[in-house]
């Protein structure tokens, strides 16, 4: 009976206190994206239907997974960044397909990166909305003064199963973003946070190698909406702004059209969110998508301008953060994502299978 109902959910707002005070933001923003790709028509060929908003994805190799990209992702963090592994005090992992479900994710990563022994280390994973929640605690640890450089990582490539059309759209990437006080190219303004559970939305139980969502319609179409808007509208009135007051806007963890729908419900022009979409090109990277939208914009917006983003998680909620362009922001130092959008191989559907070993899961 409740799924037939006009779903209402309620909220639990969440605010992190003290961001607007601090003079900690982004100094250097890395991507990665595996160079082998998987167009629509393959899907069509195999199944005979495909994601409507996905040309292509990126597909991870058979030596790839999310701690090599998400080392890739941090290496051209620290190249962009000017700054030394280290100079690094904490490292965050973020994401929803980590090769370890015991054993931390985070201390690889900075072992390979040859980081200090006395690194603090932490994993945050289970949510799409993982990379955001990972920036804003590393922003708390620097704005703290407990670690003058942060390291956040995220780093995804989940499976679903081929026989649903959930899986046709994920894909596979990394970005890194390091954290400072000085040569800030992205100042966080602000940020806002909804707590929403929604039954049946993209989950994975434990063991299980398939992400899976139950479709009950309406109802989370609704939901979706309704704390993605939330708290976008939450952020902006905590700053006392609206839409005109930003030239970039950021939503992730939703597909291209939802998020065209709710950006125009919001007050939004699309040209202030179809340069960000990124999924059209590489499909839903999981907790990496939100912030390699964000390195995508740091990389071509002016000093002054301002940027809002969302990020969305199934059975979670959402977290908003509003970021305001320094004078070092501008073209990414090494390879950006430009650049690893243009090197691509492209694999058939049998080969894909063979790469996800898909074959023999469940």
């Amino acid at each position: 009976m409740w799924a037939a109902q006009a779903p209402r959910p309620s909220f639990t707002f969440l605010e992190y206190r003290g961001l607007e005070d601090l003079q900690a933001g982004i100094v250097g923003c890395g991507v990665y994206i595996p160079r082998l790709r998987i167009k629509r028509e393959e899907y069509q060929r195999a199944w005979g239907y495909s994601p409507r908003w996905i040309e292509e994805k990126s597909v991870a190799d058979f030596d790839e997974d999310s701690i090599t990209m998400g080392v890739e992702a941090a290496s051209n963090a620290l190249r962009d960044a000017k700054v030394d592994a280290p100079e690094i005090d904490a490292m965050y992992f973020a994401s929803t397909s980590p090769p370890y479900a015991e054993k931390q994710n985070a201390s690889t990563i900075a072992t390979a990166l040859g980081c200090r022994s006395d690194t603090a280390t932490a994993d945050i994973t289970s949510s799409t909305k993982s990379g955001v929640s990972a920036l804003l605690s590393c922003l708390d640890l620097v704005g703290s003064g407990r670690g003058r450089f942060g390291f956040v990582v995220a780093a995804d490539c989940p499976l679903g199963d081929p026989t649903g059309a959930l899986e046709h759209q994920l894909g596979a990437g990394a970005a890194a973003m390091i954290v400072g006080t000085e040569r800030i190219r992205g100042l966080v303004e602000g940020s806002f946070s909804i707590v929403s559970e929604s039954l049946g939305e993209r989950f994975r139980r434990e063991s299980q190698s398939y992400v899976t969502t139950i479709d009950l319609g309406s109802y989370h179409e609704a939901v979706l909406g309704e704390v993605v808007t939330s708290c976008v509208k939450g952020m902006m009135e905590k700053l006392q702004r609206s839409p005109k007051d930003y030239d970039w806007i950021v939503l992730e963890g939703i597909d291209v059209g939802k998020a065209l729908e709710l950006c125009k419900k919001l007050g939004f022009e699309d040209s202030k969110i179809e340069p960000n979409i990124i999924s059209r090109k590489i499909g839903d990277a999981g907790a990496a998508s939100s912030l390699i939208a964000l390195s995508k914009v740091l990389g071509s917006a002016l000093p002054g301008q301002h940027v809002i983003l969302c990020s969305y998680g199934a059975g979670a909620g959402a977290d908003a953060m509003s970021l305001a362009a320094g004078e070092n922001v501008g073209q990414v130092t090494g390879l950006g994502y430009e650049d690893y959008l243009a090197q691509k191989e492209y694999v058939d559907y049998t080969t894909y299978i063979k790469l996800r070993r898909i074959l023999g899961r469940h």
